[in-house]
C-alpha cells in the first residue's frame, strides 16, 4: 500500500514539469509567431540615397531570397540565403532631377563608392535595430491576449520575439551570397531586360572604345560611299533627296553619336526614325538620348513599344522635330508625304508593360489603312515600328519602314516594299551582354526630287557587333531589268561596298 501510494504521488512531479514544459513552449512559440507576424506585416522601412527612395522589409518564406522590385516593370530575385525568410528591396522614386545631375556630372567614383557604403551601413544599422523592436512589440500580444500580467511573462515574451528577429537576422546576414543574382529569375517587363545587371559594370568600361570606333566607321563610311557613288549615280546631282532610317537606338548614347556622325558626313535631307529611343520610357532616359534633338536636319519620329507619352511630350517640345503620333492626315518634311502610327504600348504614361497584342496591332494597322486611303494623294512612306502593325497596308502603300525586330531587311511584299532598319543601337545596352556583340544597322533611301518623289534605291549599313567588318548592301527600284537579276543585287566588293574599320 506505501509503495502504490508512492508511485503515485512520483508521477504527479513530472506531470506536472510535462506541463510546464509544454506550457513553456506553447508560450515560445506564441510570442516568436506573433513577433515574427508584427515584423513581415509592418517591417517596411524606407531609406534614401542620392536620387534614390528605396523600400526595405523581410517576409516569411519557404526558401530564402531577395527580391529586387522595380514597380511597374517587375522584379528580379535569386536564393541568397538559407533562412525562412524573403529580403524585399523595392525602388520607389527617383529624382529625376538629382539623377540628370548624377548621369550629366556624375561625382567621382570612389566618392560614390564611399557615399554607398556608408549609407548601406547606416541603413542596416538602423534596419536591423527596427525588426528587433517590432519582433519584440509584438511579442507582447501574446500575455496581453492572454491576460497574463506578471511581470517575467512580459520580459520573456519579448525577449522570445526580439531574440528570434535577431537571430534570423544574423543568420540571413552571415549566409548572404550576392553571387546568386548570376542567374536570377525575372517576372513583368524586365524578362525582356535581363541583362539589366552584368550592364552596369561592362558598360562604363567598353562606352568609350565603341563610341571611338563608331566615329572612325562614321567617317571611313562617309569615304567609302563617295567613292561607290563617284562613277556618275542620279544621288550625285541635286535632283535626289535622301532619307536616313534608323531604329530602336535602345538608350544607346554612342549609337546617338554615329547618328549625328552620319548626318555631319553624308548629306541628308532627313532622319526618319521608327522607334524604340528608349528602354522603359522613363524621362530619364530622354536625357540620355537629346543629341538626336540637335540633328542638323529635320527628325521624324514614331514611337515604338518601348517608348511612352513621357518620350513623346520631350520630342515635341524640341524644335526640328515632327512627330507621328497616329492622328489626322499625312505630313510633308523635306518634300515627302509621311503617314505614320506609334505603337500601341507607347500611349502609357511612363514605364510599364511593352508587350502589345496582336489584336491592338491589328486595330491600329487597319486605322493606318483607312487614313491611308483617306488622304487626298497617297503618301510616299508609311512609318510604323511593328512590321506587324503594317499588315493592313501590304498591296496597298508603295514604302513602309519600320523597325522592332533587330534585324535589317528589306523586302517586297504584294508590291509594298517594306525597309526594316533593324537597330542602329545594336538593341541598346543589350550590346555589352551578347556574345560577339549585335549589329548596327541602318538604311540610306534615295528618292527623285519633285512633287511625285520616287524611290530610287535603298543602301543598307551595317556594322558587324565585332566592329571589325561593315557593308553596304544597295538595292535598286523601278530600273530597267538586264538580263541578270540586278533588281536584288547587292553591290559588289570592287566597288568598296564592304571592308574593315580603318583608322583614319
Amino acid at each position: 500500500m506505501d509503495a502504490d501510494e508512492g508511485a503515485a504521488t512520483g508521477t504527479v512531479p513530472r506531470r506536472s514539469l510535462l506541463r510546464r514544459a509544454l506550457l513553456a513552449l506553447g508560450f515560445f512559440v506564441l510570442s516568436v509567431s506573433a513577433g515574427g507576424a508584427v515584423v513581415g506585416t509592418f517591417g517596411t522601412w524606407t531609406y534614401h540615397w542620392r536620387a534614390f527612395e528605396v523600400q526595405v522589409g523581410v517576409g516569411p518564406a519557404l526558401r530564402g531570397q531577395t527580391r529586387l522590385i522595380f514597380t511597374p516593370l517587375g522584379e528580379v530575385h535569386a536564393p541568397t540565403h538559407p533562412t525562412p525568410v524573403a529580403l524585399k528591396v523595392s525602388l520607389r522614386g527617383i529624382a529625376f532631377d538629382e539623377m540628370k545631375r548624377l548621369v550629366i556630372e556624375p561625382p567621382p567614383r570612389p566618392e560614390l563608392e564611399r557615399d554607398f557604403r556608408q549609407a548601406l551601413l547606416r541603413s542596416g544599422r538602423d534596419f536591423f535595430l527596427r525588426q528587433i523592436a517590432l519582433g519584440a512589440a509584438g511579442a507582447l500580444l501574446v500575455p496581453l491576449l492572454l491576460r497574463v500580467w506578471r511581470a517575467r511573462y512580459w520580459f520573456a515574451a519579448a525577449a522570445c520575439g526580439g531574440g528570434f528577429a535577431a537571430l534570423v537576422l544574423w543568420g540571413t546576414l552571415h549566409t548572404f551570397e550576392p553571387r546568386a543574382f548570376r542567374s536570377p529569375t525575372y517576372t513583368g517587363s524586365l524578362q525582356q531586360a535581363q541583362w539589366i545587371i552584368t550592364l552596369v559594370g561592362d558598360a562604363a568600361t567598353n562606352r568609350e572604345a565603341l563610341g571611338s570606333k563608331l566615329r572612325n566607321v562614321a567617317g571611313n563610311l562617309s569615304v567609302l560611299y563617295g567613292r561607290i557613288n563617284a562613277g556618275g549615280e542620279p544621288s550625285e546631282n541635286g535632283d535626289t533627296l535622301r532619307v536616313l532610317h534608323i531604329s530602336d537606338i535602345h538608350n544607346n548614347p554612342a549609337a546617338v553619336d554615329f547618328v549625328r556622325d552620319l548626318t555631319d558626313r553624308i548629306p541628308v535631307d532627313l532622319v526618319l526614325d521608327t522607334g524604340d529611343l528608349t528602354d522603359f520610357g522613363t524621362p530619364l532616359e530622354n536625357q540620355l538620348s537629346r543629341g538626336l534633338t540637335r540633328l542638323n536636319v529635320p527628325y521624324v519620329f514614331v514611337a515604338g513599344n518601348h517608348d511612352s507619352e513621357a518620350t513623346v511630350r520631350a520630342l515635341r517640345a524640341s524644335p526640328g522635330v515632327v512627330v507621328l503620333d497616329g492622328g489626322g492626315g499625312p505630313v510633308t518634311v523635306a518634300g515627302l508625304s509621311l503617314l505614320g502610327a506609334p505603337d500601341p504600348s507607347s500611349a502609357r504614361p511612363g514605364a510599364g508593360s511593352v508587350n502589345t497584342g496582336p489584336e491592338a496591332l491589328r486595330a491600329s494597322g487597319e486605322a493606318l489603312l483607312a487614313r491611308y486611303r483617306s488622304a487626298a494623294v497617297a503618301p510616299d512612306i508609311v512609318c510604323v515600328h511593328n512590321p506587324r502593325q503594317a499588315e493592313p497596308l501590304l498591296g496597298v502603300a508603295r514604302l513602309v519602314l519600320c523597325g522592332h525586330m533587330h534585324a535589317a531587311s528589306i523586302t517586297e511584299e504584294r508590291g509594298t516594299v517594306v525597309c526594316n532598319a533593324g537597330t542602329t543601337g545594336a538593341a541598346g545596352a543589350r550590346y555589352f551582354d551578347k556574345p560577339g556583340g549585335v549589329p548596327f544597322s541602318a538604311a540610306l533611301l534615295h528618292f527623285t526630287r519633285g512633287p511625285s518623289p520616287r524611290l530610287l534605291f535603298i543602301d543598307q549599313v551595317v556594322l558587324d557587333g565585332s566592329l571589325r567588318q561593315y557593308s553596304i548592301t544597295r538595292r535598286t527600284f523601278d530600273a530597267p531589268a538586264p538580263s541578270t537579276n540586278t533588281d536584288a543585287a547587292a553591290l559588289p566588293v570592287s566597288a568598296a561596298a564592304s571592308g574593315p574599320p580603318t583608322p583614319r
